[in-house]
């Protein structure tokens, strides 16, 4: 097996491959954290829309027992 060249490949320094395993988690990490912001900013939105139905349904309800009194 021929070995590559200068290409950035983590197997081309000693310790290349802990510094490519380390880069690798600190990514998995970086993509994890947004991940977790994007998921938290659409849980919000979801309750708001949540609560905007649910002050529609009730003043839906007030107006149908107004009608009915």
């Amino acid at each position: 097996m021929q070995k590559m060249g200068n290409n950035g490949s983590c197997a081309d320094k000693k310790g290349g491959a802990l510094k490519c395993i380390l880069g690798g988690m600190a990514a998995g990490v970086a993509v994890s954290a947004v991940g977790i912001v994007m998921m938290n900013n659409n849980q919000k939105s979801l309750q708001k829309k949540a609560g905007k139905v649910a002050d529609a349904m009730e003043d839906l309800l007030d107006s149908a027992k107004d009608m009915f009194q």
